[in-house]
């Protein structure tokens, strides 16, 4: 019968080191799998098993090594980022065996430890740090990012808090592995592993919960992010036609939002972008409210109960706020201030409507809003 300390993972997974490319995340499951068993094998003291797992990881590290440098390669090319990613993949199994032939001088349990430790932290910040900022990259270029402007794009959400949260998370788990190899060792104390275990938890709750929140943030401006807007929206739309209650989408665009970043560079655009989304949190302080940044400069709220008069009149108040910010845009001939152009459409949704159809008609009226001057509030009748 197997002991309980058996199924002590000395390397949780968490959804939040998902990179959204389903091969390389079922890849990387799977090595993290192999590593607890790994750990596991510890409690039975068997060389046999241990060495049997330990070829089994090494083996499988290699073919995962090909097969995401594949896909890192198909969308980076040449590019300078794969190539240290490749380096630091090269130099994963020398390290490891190095480790392991230092069993002439250290006991078995002491050389596996030391293995299981080296590869929890070389995993999760390979993960963390390398792995999630390709995966940005890729997901900035499928939004329409020229490669450059992706590159800067993933390197800027990859710094700042998030580079926070990698440190906060590299040393939970440091603590938490290290805590439960203990554990491992120290079988017999019952009181101390229920302890430790419950303060390891704590410590992973906690990382766990500011991944999550960062996960549905836009880093910048700090309101919901356009993958957020996709939860909510289908969360918001299935209530809407359960209830048969209206659902306005308000849609905002920075009126020549790009001459500002070409003329004044991207940090003047960022603190822009900053300004809008201050505003845009403070107007929207019913619990129906939902701001997001869905990318570029480019803002949207979703706002639940409004009828078409009142979602005219509310997005005509954030055109207004925002124009009252009173930023200079030398850029408008007609305007002194930086000014936006919104789109909107409220309606009873029915059983055909879907986060696509709203949005292609509160796109369309963004559109006319443009064409009609800009400034303004297009609602359709």
């Amino acid at each position: 019968m197997n002991s309980p300390l058996e199924k002590l993972e000395v390397f949780p997974w968490n959804e939040n080191l998902d990179t959204g490319i389903a091969v390389i995340d079922a890849q990387h499951r799977k090595l993290v799998s192999l590593l607890n068993q790994l750990a596991a094998t510890l409690t039975r003291d068997s060389l046999l098993e241990t060495n049997d797992i330990f070829t089994k990881l090494t083996q499988y590290a290699e073919f995962h090594f090909e097969t995401e440098e594949a896909i890192w390669a198909e969308h980076l090319g040449d590019d300078s980022w794969l190539s240290s990613h490749q380096l630091s993949h090269s130099s994963f199994l020398p390290k490891v065996l190095e480790l392991k032939e230092s069993q002439a001088t250290r006991s078995h349990t002491e050389v596996i430890e030391s293995i299981i430790l080296f590869l929890i932290r070389w995993l999760a910040f390979h993960i963390l740090d390398g792995d999630k900022r390709m995966a940005f990259f890729i997901q900035h270029r499928h939004a329409g990012l020229s490669f450059d402007d992706a590159k800067i794009a993933s390197d800027k959400k990859m710094s700042g808090s998030i580079r926070l949260v990698i440190e906060t998370v590299m040393h939970m788990y440091d603590s938490l592995s290290s805590t439960t190899l203990e554990l491992m060792r120290e079988s017999h104390k019952r009181l101390a592993i229920e302890k430790e275990l419950h303060k390891a938890n704590k410590q992973l709750l906690k990382a766990n919960l500011r991944l999550e929140a960062l996960a549905i943030t836009d880093q910048l401006t700090d309101l919901y992010n356009r993958r957020h807007f996709n939860n909510v929206f289908a969360r918001e739309l299935k209530r809407a036609k359960r209830d048969k209650a209206p659902l306005a989408l308000i849609m905002l665009d920075i009126d020549h939002f790009k001459k500002i970043n070409d003329q004044l560079g991207h940090s003047a655009g960022d603190r822009v972008l900053i300004q809008v989304g201050q505003k845009l949190k403070e107007i929207c302080h019913r619990p129906g409210d939902f701001p997001f940044r869905l990318g570029g400069e480019e803002f949207c709220i979703l706002a639940a109960n409004l009828d078409h008069q009142g979602t005219a009149e509310f997005a005509e108040i954030i055109r207004k706020k925002i124009e009252d910010l009173n930023i200079p845009n030398q850029y408008m001939s007609t305007q002194q201030y930086l000014t936006v152009s919104i789109g909107c459409v409220t309606q009873i949704p029915g059983k055909a409507d879907t986060i696509d159809s709203f949005m292609s008609i509160v796109d369309t009226r963004l559109y006319q809003a443009k064409e009609q001057g800009r400034n303004r509030v297009v609602c359709g009748a």
